[in-house]
């Protein structure tokens, strides 16, 4: 799936990897990021999650108001990539159904390893956020309606929200939802470790990507998140 944001390979963009903005001590978080961060604080009533906000979180939320249709993120195991960009994003555009640079976002899709595993996981951990969290409860007191394939969430504000998810080896066509394509999707390790040892099935997940996603998606205005832990060069 090397070529997924152009033809590179992973090592090409490890090559590219640079803290420097970061780590000499003139880096400034975009509004965004910051706000972000501070929604997880009130979804967990005011006492944050268990450590400090690493300033990689940060730099990788500033990227998803820019102008690109397509971001990557290549984090080691345990970054708490799916955390951020699914379990919080997903509660965020709940509340706020827009997203700064890009607009209105009002339903989305998630795709992760399988139904078994990555999804079931995801979805369970954004109840349980939901079934602790005073703010949330607050704020969306008809709770979280969930199937085995679909989220739903509506504010008192007036805001509604959808998830559609997904295994990453199953078709995702004609997916529509409150009657329209969704606007973005997360795609959020797609691959396991068996998966990746298997030709067949990652035939199934080039197909997903490469053929299902861009008919799934809004085709007049659409971005697309993949997140990735680098294990294997294919």
């Amino acid at each position: 799936m090397s070529d997924f944001f152009g033809n590179k390979t992973v090592d090409d963009y490890l090559n590219e990897v640079d803290f420097d903005h970061i780590n000499n001590g003139g880096y400034v978080p975009s509004t965004f990021s910051l706000q972000f961060m501070n929604f997880i604080k009130l979804v967990n009533d005011g006492k944050g999650e268990e450590h400090k906000t690493p300033s990689m979180h940060l730099a990788m939320l500033d990227k998803v108001t820019n102008k690109q249709k397509r971001i990557t993120n290549l984090c080691f195991r345990g970054s708490a990539k799916t955390t951020l960009f699914f379990e919080y994003m997903t509660l965020y555009l709940a509340m706020f159904n827009h997203l700064p640079g890009f607009g209105k976002v009002q339903s989305m899709l998630y795709i992760s390893d399988s139904m078994d595993n990555g999804v079931k996981s995801a979805r369970e951990s954004i109840k349980s956020r939901y079934d602790s969290s005073e703010f949330l409860q607050t704020w969306m007191p008809e709770g979280v309606r969930i199937t085995e394939n679909y989220m739903e969430f509506h504010v008192t504000n007036g805001n509604k929200f959808g998830v559609r998810m997904f295994g990453a080896k199953s078709g995702i066509r004609g997916t529509k939802i409150f009657g329209k394509r969704p606007a973005l999707a997360v795609l959020d390790d797609l691959i396991s470790d068996e998966d990746a040892k298997s030709p067949t099935a990652m035939s199934k997940i080039n197909d997903t990507v490469y053929k299902g996603l861009h008919h799934a998606l809004h085709p007049q205005k659409s971005k697309t998140i993949l997140n990735g832990a680098p294990f294997d060069k294919n």
